[in-house]
């Protein structure tokens, strides 16, 4: 069942998720702030997985969240297939992602002069694929839109 009409339910949930994408990029850029002023990056090994996760969150979020309302100025409106939502998160997710870890390894090599880590950028990129899991089904569940077999 899609709900992507202008029910009093669904702008409630456009409203409740436009709130939580805005709270969660101004929580992702505190904890960000506050980790480098008090070295939390390298003060606890797990901090960056956080960080990944929930920057893989919020970009997935965003992506579903500008593609649901581009879509909703359409007509007909159609739910979204299971695989494209999927497929949308991720893509939007790993070309961020990649360009992140791109822009980490030219600070690396051009700047610092340290040796870019595999692993690192491995686990970096798994973490923000983990985030934009959690994001589709966030929009799925808040949406109310049944995931189709």
């Amino acid at each position: 069942m899609y709900n992507g009409g202008t029910s009093r339910k669904t702008v409630m949930a456009r409203k409740i998720y436009s709130i939580f994408v805005l709270v969660l990029i101004v929580a992702i850029a505190a904890l960000n702030f506050y980790a480098y002023r008090f070295h939390w990056y390298w003060e606890f090994w797990w901090f960056d997985i956080i960080m990944h996760t929930l920057g893989g969150l919020w970009v997935a979020s965003c992506a579903l969240w500008l593609f649901h309302f581009r879509s909703l100025a359409s007509e007909p409106i159609i739910a979204p297939k299971k695989l494209s939502v999927f497929i949308l998160a991720l893509v939007a997710v790993y070309v961020i992602g990649g360009g992140w870890e791109l822009f980490e390894f030219s600070l690396d090599k051009f700047i610092t002069f340290k040796i870019n880590d595999a692993v690192n950028t491995a686990s970096d990129l798994f973490f923000d694929g983990v985030g934009s899991i959690v994001g589709v089904f966030l929009f799925l569940s808040v949406y109310n839109i049944q995931i189709e077999r």
